[in-house]
């Protein structure tokens, strides 16, 4: 079904200025647009949530340049002095389940945690409260004005999942970037998706509207030689697709690919080169971590969405409608084996292959299908023979070869990209990790985040109240005291899972990382 308003393009997998090979291998995936399914001034700042030290459970947040004040209109304020107690109760109550968690096996402590005490209100709140996180956008001319919530809540420690935002210089204020990026195999790699991705898609925009410029007679742009890979990178993307691109698709895809490049094939070239071991953490750690990726261009100027991801985080689109109910709309797809396209091409671009999908996982390991880093399912096995033996003793414990390794690679960093025209019906857009979507289906995680959009947002609204000012904070909430079974939300619930102290947590909940960025806010 085709729609004017929403549209996807499917790309495939290719190394930067390489040909096909074996850490290039082009993928076979369809280009065609298809719809999106239902259910200022030169500038790189970065917001990155996330963190290397998880606490309580709780994430803690790595502020990698600090907003300006015209950039942020309201942030959250210090804890007061309550939630530190309420807090270092937790942290107590932890270490206590620590000692009856520990040592146990995999069945003695399911049941262990089922008898743990419960949190108290107070102490839920603190761990919901502790790291969340509003501001407002506020537009050019022509733009419109965006209220953004952010929070988080972990269940590794340290947490895996980090978000960011970056105002895109290429078009003012009025132009944002969106993300979250849920590492797995540890948190390298997502940090440095969130300090490189914005700076990288700001060049890439700016290159893509420059190329556009010179096929109408304008100047060849400038390419200083740390940026020759990307611009080769939109080229060659260019003429694999035979056809004129969009410019926001084009420049995030390039990104994507170009990104997922330097932390696994140029990291291990620049390593070999070097050939300093004191190096190899800082050079080879963020390649053999992994991390999915959703990025989300938000553009009010010219109302419309672009999304790119690598994986299985997700976004949702809020619709009111005008009877006053609500609709989910995704504007983005999960790559993994329950998605029979990623299964079809992983069986094309590896024939013969019974095992490149055997257990729902990649080569019975790796859920998600498109990932970044994750170098075990790309370098070549010479590489891998050479460096993980040394880089398992130095503690990556997943450099390891997968099975049945064969035809590498097995896994692309290349986004499907959904693009999607606002209208005045889309209320708000929720970008969230796979932790979210663990606990809660589309129309609950709309459902929940409408009923504070109402509370907050309707002049007749004086009636309905929300616990949480936080729209984020709202939605965790929600999914955390949702019962798996009877789909009721219990207090109960999110009391018993936050006294689960990590690791032992990772065996009922993920980590949990949420943006809602309401449009047109009042």
């Amino acid at each position: 079904m085709q729609s004017t308003r929403s549209r996807r393009a499917l790309g495939t997998s290719t190394t930067p200025g390489q040909d096909s090979g074996a850490a290039g291998k082009k993928s076979s995936a369809s280009d065609t647009p298809q719809p999106a399914s239902t259910g200022s001034t030169k500038r790189s700042l970065t917001f990155a949530i996330g963190g290397i030290v998880a606490l309580l459970g709780v994430t803690s947040y790595t502020l990698l340049r600090q907003p300006t004040p015209a950039d942020v209109a309201a942030q959250s304020k210090p804890a007061p002095s309550s939630t530190q107690t309420a807090l270092e109760s937790v942290a107590t109550k932890h270490g206590d389940a620590l000692k009856k968690l520990d040592g146990l096996s995999t069945k003695e402590r399911r049941e262990e945690a089922k008898r743990l005490g419960l949190l108290t209100a107070e102490e839920v709140n603190a761990v919901l409260h502790a790291k969340e996180n509003s501001w407002v956008i506020e537009p050019t001319s022509g733009g419109a004005r965006l209220r953004v919530d952010t929070n988080q809540v972990s269940s590794n420690a340290p947490i895996e999942d980090y978000l960011a935002w970056t105002p895109l210089a290429s078009n003012a204020s009025n132009r944002h970037m969106f993300s979250v990026f849920d590492g797995h195999a540890g948190y390298r790699c997502a940090e440095q998706l969130a300090a490189r991705m914005g700076p990288m898609l700001d060049k890439s925009l700016d290159f893509v509207a420059q190329l556009a410029e010179l096929k109408k007679g304008g100047k060849k742009p400038e390419v200083e030689a740390g940026d020759k890979a990307l611009v080769k990178t939109i080229r060659q993307i260019e003429r694999e697709a035979g056809l004129d691109w969009d410019q926001v698709p084009l420049a995030l895809t390039a990104t994507f690919i170009n990104m997922d490049y330097e932390l696994v094939a140029g990291a291990l070239a620049e390593f070999r080169k070097q050939q300093q071991l004191m190096r190899m953490d800082e050079l080879l750690g963020p390649a053999v971590s992994g991390s999915c990726g959703l990025v989300a261009v938000v553009d009010t100027e010219a109302k419309e969405v672009v999304v790119a991801n690598t994986g299985d985080s997700r976004a949702l689109l809020g619709v009111r409608l005008k009877n006053g109910s609500w609709k989910a709309v995704r504007l983005s797809q999960d790559q993994t084996a329950d998605n029979a396209n990623e299964v079809a091409r992983m069986a094309r671009e590896h024939p013969g292959e019974d095992a490149v999908i055997h257990r729902g996982r990649v080569l019975g390991g790796l859920m998600p299908t498109r990932a970044f880093g994750d170098c075990r399912y790309k370098w070549p096995l010479e590489a891998q023979q050479d460096l993980f033996p040394v880089l398992y003793s130095r503690g990556h414990r997943y450099a390891t070869t997968p099975p049945n390794y064969v035809t590498p690679p097995y896994v692309t960093a290349r986004p499907v990209i959904v693009k999607h025209l606002l209208s005045d019906e889309d209320k708000f857009i929720v970008i969230a990790s796979d932790g979210l979507y663990d606990q809660m289906t589309d129309a609950e995680v709309i459902g929940s985040v409408s009923q504070w959009y109402e509370a907050h947002n309707r002049k007749d609204a004086s009636t309905l109240t929300t616990e949480d000012d936080n729209a984020a904070t709202h939605l965790i909430r929600a999914a955390l005291s949702t019962d798996h079974s009877s789909r009721r939300q219990s207090d109960k619930n999110i009391r018993r899972l936050l006294a689960i102290p990590p690791p032992h947590s990772r065996r009922f909940r993920d980590d949990i990382s949420v943006t809602i960025v309401t449009l047109n806010a009042e």
